[in-house]
């Protein structure tokens, strides 16, 4: 890059600016992170396809002038489709499928000017929270290459903290965009159901979003996707702008928080000092702090979300392998993905209705828990970034008892669709990131980014990027 403006100093809509007031241009923005993909990707294995000449060509052709984020480099995940490129889901049952057509998330991407340099890595079809797909191997830890990235959105948290790329896309349904983030010391934020076009599978747990170096980028990502598409189950919550909010101060805040659900989960001593941290810091911003804990039955959360989970997991195997013609079995699935092709298969409608009515009624519970409190705060992961080969077990309910030992807190809010975000504030002595979870009312979005602009002010970390 020609230009001596150190691009990395600045988050996405700070080298926004840099483009709009020509000190680079989205060419030279292109080659640089080509060039850093280059680089850092052998090590990381966050990217598995590539679009660099289409990347450059678009460039070379239009400049990327037109759309709110035109000519900012961006990856999309692999679960979604990107007509004309591979869309494999991290599957060896799709390991040649390419898509005629976008889907509605990364059609939004585009129209907002954002020019796609490739697809990130993720565990196949975004089962577990470790991205270590068998199709491509594993993403590592920027911070510890020994560690997981986090999942099922790994590849993008790798490729953001690293300094690929200044943000990417990623999806949730149990809590996708926040484990990785707080792995890899990203925010990560969970929009509300209904905010957006949903995934159409995994029935209605999983959202699309982002993850971003900081508050404001996360922000002006979402109010790029939001709003109705046809055919969509859920109403959207009107908006006066997420990035708007970020400018707002959020008032004084009745915050609730708990460690360990009342006792229902534990977490590790570093965990516990993150936690304490935070805690301390909604105290010194003003705020008003009381520990306490939605009452809720967890055992039958965790039963009822596995059932609904395996039936959504059966449904995508299903209809993918009918896309791409071929018959799902061991031979082109890994044995969990097998497994849970199998039991949600078999599942009656009549076991399925009555876990999402268990579940709902669960989700009463803890909606109504915000009727006294605006915010709950409690960690994001139970312990520290998982080592690589965390995640071996091929039992859905096995790798599920693994899962909530080791991130207890993310799926609930995919349950009862409440907008929740993982913010990096606290990394430890030996430079581990460990993020803090919150979690808002259902459709109160721009509250929670309030919030995370006021902690970003207070507690900014932006630079820790500099010792990846």
């Amino acid at each position: 890059m020609k230009n001596s403006v150190n691009v990395q100093e600045y988050d996405a809509l700070g080298q926004k600016k840099l483009l709009d007031e020509g000190h680079i241009t989205p060419f030279e923005l292109t080659e640089f992170y080509i060039d850093k993909i280059n680089e850092k990707n052998p090590e990381l294995n966050a990217i598995v396809h590539t679009m660099f000449d289409d990347a450059l060509d678009k460039v070379k052709q239009n400049g990327f002038r037109e759309g709110a984020l035109a000519g900012l480099p961006f990856l999309i995940k692999d679960l979604n489709p990107v007509a004309g490129y591979k869309a494999t889901s991290g599957s060896r049952l799709l390991e040649d499928f390419v898509p005629g057509i976008s889907d509605e998330t990364v059609e939004r991407f585009r129209r907002a000017g954002l020019n796609f340099l490739g697809k990130t890595n993720t565990s196949e079809f975004g089962f577990l929270p470790t991205t270590e797909p068998e199709l491509f191997g594993p993403t590592r830890n920027p911070w510890d290459s020994r560690l997981s990235a986090g999942g099922s959105s790994g590849g993008a948290a790798a490729a953001v903290a690293s300094g690929m790329i200044p943000f990417a896309h990623a999806s949730d349904g149990g809590g996708s965009i926040r484990i990785p983030a707080s792995a890899c010391g990203l925010f990560g934020f969970k929009p509300s159901r209904g905010q957006l076009p949903y995934s159409m599978y995994m029935n209605h747990l999983a959202v699309n979003h982002a993850l971003t170096r900081s508050v404001r980028d996360s922000a002006a990502l979402l109010d790029v996707l939001h709003g109705e598409a046809p055919g969509e189950l859920y109403p959207t919550f009107q908006s006066d702008g997420f990035l708007n909010a970020t400018k707002e101060h959020p008032g004084k805040l009745r915050i609730a928080v708990t460690p360990d659900f009342g006792g229902h989960v534990s977490i590790d001593d570093e965990t516990k000092k993150a936690f304490q941290q935070s805690v301390q810091l909604l105290k010194d911003l003003g705020h008003e702090v009381v520990e306490a804990s939605p009452q809720f039955d967890f055992k039958a959360v965790a039963d009822n979300f596995i059932k609904v989970w395996v039936a959504g997991g059966a449904v995508v195997i299903k209809h993918l392998g009918k896309v791409n013609g071929v018959q799902p079995g061991p031979d082109h699935l890994e044995p969990l993905s097998y497994n849970v092709y199998q039991q949600g298969s078999e599942l009656s409608a009549l076991e399925y209705e009555e876990a999402r009515v268990l579940l709902q009624m669960e989700s009463k519970k803890l909606l109504n828990f915000h009727d006294q409190y605006d915010i709950l705060l409690t960690p994001v992961l139970n312990k520290l970034p998982a080592p690589v080969g965390s995640f071996k077990q091929t039992s859905p309910q096995a790798m599920f008892t693994n899962f909530t030992d080791y991130c207890s807190f993310t799926p609930i809010s995919n349950v009862t669709g409440q907008p929740s975000m993982s913010m990096p504030l606290y990394w430890t002595d030996e430079g581990l990131p460990i993020g803090a979870h919150f979690t808002g009312r259902l459709g109160e979005d721009e509250l929670l980014f309030k919030l995370a602009a006021q902690i970003e002010r207070e507690k900014p970390w932006l630079t820790k990027y500099k010792e990846v």
